[in-house]
């Protein structure tokens, strides 16, 4: 018998005897509305001990079979398959070969054997940023949630969708995602205003799009998923990078243009609004306050640090669990953050404060668990040497006694309670800044500095391994004259049903094509559907007392104006 175990990674189509340890991370239905919407296929991502991943397909008529016994996240021996190339425009995964079941496919579950890596692999904001056009293969990324805006409901397959603009942070950066489909009931407004920061945001195999001046990401439907302040390990350590750590967020709030909009704190102000210490100690109402100021003591106490959940509220360890104070459910990964006090002088006066986490990551130059990896070598654990411990907090922590920096307190009576006879910190600034920039926030809401478009594409609403090879075979794609030697291709009609009532502008060469001999059709250079931009033309065709007139009414109509 033989009990060899093949790598995924070396899987080809030159024999079928394959046998591999796997587990399922991402198990998905597909349904082709372009097609007999009966058929159905199930597609899954498979992922070995080596962390290899490659895709696996199911047939309609195969589903019965094998539904009932896959799991996602439970691990199988599978064996038996046909190799085919991983060809198509929406790819899961990087593997050169995707794998689809036969009646003698085995599914056996393994209970011995863990792979407890969730699958994501996360693309950088810099990779991305780098692409020059449309990626084929589908992407994971993990950011910040700095802007939610709803759009008008877009067209697919003669039905409307949901449509929902993202702005995303990550390391510094930002970058616009467009979200399709029953994925925008995770972002209403109600629900993403209900923590205590912006929400941090999974995106499971999403696509890149190339854009005029740069990228951005959009949902395949019934393929991509994302997952808002989810309990994973993968959280924890993005939000405890240095890049991400350093920064802080505010809560998601409504602005004026009715948008969901989060401020995020850079390094920039205005040195106009630098106050005194002792102008605290008024009440000055709630708010945030620049001061300058020396640090005179950081309070050596045991609780200069504190568990939190990801999606910022407090947690509490029990018998080794981690309990959420708000609602007593139990969090497995938990992060931890600064909550140290320090005193702080200047001009005679000096004042207690808290220095909370992205504060604190600035001025130390290391995030907390860094700080924890510096108490762990300063006090080594030997059970055969006898210590005392003199400090419950790293040396590091000394090295900024004597510092003179800018602090922003923040002042809300509402909420600050825990921080009663003194005040928070939630940002420091070295003693030359530079004049402030406008608050990102302002910038994603008006459109001045960060772009913001709706690129609605069918072509990747849905997976398109099968639509392509239907494409390619289908009568109506396109025909030829052979007695006039003519080649004729048609639009699709699914594309036509996407243009249908939606309000467009026009970019058009002013020269018809054929110029004399034909003055009725001219060539589109460029289509916007953004609302901004449509906003713009309409109001200055009122101005003109220009109409804009509907030019389509019906599909045939369409037909022949594209065939």
């Amino acid at each position: 018998m033989n009990n060899r175990v093949d790598l995924v990674e070396k899987i080809t189509p030159w024999r079928e005897s394959w046998k591999v340890h796997v587990k399922v991370v991402k198990l998905w239905y597909h349904k082709n509305p372009a097609l007999d919407p009966s058929q159905n296929l199930l597609h899954m991502v498979l992922m070995d001990e080596k962390l290899h991943k490659i895709q696996a397909t199911i047939r309609d008529k195969l589903i019965p079979n094998f539904a009932v016994s896959l799991t996602e996240g439970e691990v199988y021996l599978m064996t038996h398959f046909t190799v085919v190339p991983n060809t198509g425009l929406n790819r899961a995964v990087k593997h050169r070969f995707r794998l689809l079941f036969q009646y003698k496919t085995s599914v056996v579950s393994v209970v011995s054997i863990r792979i407890p890596h969730s699958g994501l692999c996360f693309t950088s904001i810099d990779e991305i940023d780098q692409r020059t056009k449309d990626d084929d293969f589908l992407i994971d990324f993990v950011g910040i949630i700095t802007g939610v805006r709803k759009e008008r409901d877009v067209a697919s397959y003669g039905k409307m969708i949901k449509a929902v603009v993202l702005e995303v942070f990550s390391d510094g950066k930002k970058v616009q995602c467009n979200v399709f489909g029953n994925a925008c009931d995770l972002l209403e407004y109600d629900n993403l205003q209900k923590y205590p920061r912006s929400l941090l945001i999974v995106l499971e195999s999403f696509k890149i799009k190339a854009i005029e001046g740069g990228v951005m990401l959009q949902n395949v439907m019934n393929v991509s998923r994302l997952f808002i302040n989810p309990d994973i390990p993968e959280s924890v350590e993005f939000l405890s990078r240095f890049s991400v750590a350093s920064y802080g967020f505010s809560r998601l709030v409504t602005n004026e243009l009715g948008y969901l909009v989060s401020k995020v704190d850079g390094d920039f102000f205005n040195p106009k609004e630098i106050s005194n210490i002792q102008d605290l100690c008024a009440d000055n109402g709630d708010g945030h306050y620049f001061v300058i100021g020396t640090i005179k003591e950081v309070m050596d106490e045991p609780d200069w640090w504190y568990y939190s959940c990801v999606c910022g509220h407090v947690v509490v360890e029990h018998e080794d669990l981690y309990l959420f104070d708000a609602c007593g459910s139990c969090i497995e990964h938990v992060m931890v953050k600064y909550g140290i006090r320090v005193k702080i002088h200047h001009g005679g006066c000096a004042v207690l404060f808290v220095l909370l986490d992205n504060a604190a990551t600035k001025l130390f130059g290391k995030t907390c668990s860094e700080a924890f990896l510096r108490i762990e070598e300063e006090f080594p654990v030997d059970p055969n040497v006898f210590a005392v411990r003199q400090s419950y907090s790293p040396h590091m922590f000394d090295d900024i006694v004597g510092e003179e920096k800018i602090f922003k307190v923040e002042i809300n009576s509402a909420v600050d309670r825990d921080y009663s006879g003194c005040f928070k910190i939630v940002n420091v600034f070295s003693h030359n800044p530079e004049l402030a920039t406008t608050n990102d926030y302002i910038n994603y809401a008006t459109g001045e500095d960060y772009k913001t478009q709706v690129v609605y594409d069918n072509c990747i609403q849905y997976e398109t391994i099968e639509d392509i090879i239907t494409d390619l075979i289908s009568p109506n794609h396109c025909y030829s004259d052979a007695e006039n030697g003519s080649y004729c291709k048609v639009v699709p009609l699914k594309l036509i049903s996407s243009l249908l009532h939606k309000k467009v502008v026009f970019m058009v060469d002013a020269r018809p094509v054929g110029y004399e001999m034909n003055r009725s059709v001219y060539i589109v250079q460029q289509i916007w559907d953004d609302a901004s931009v449509i906003n713009v033309f309409e109001v200055a065709a009122e101005m003109n007392e220009h109409k804009i007139h509907v030019l389509v009414d019906s599909i045939p109509e369409v037909e022949d104006a594209f065939s």
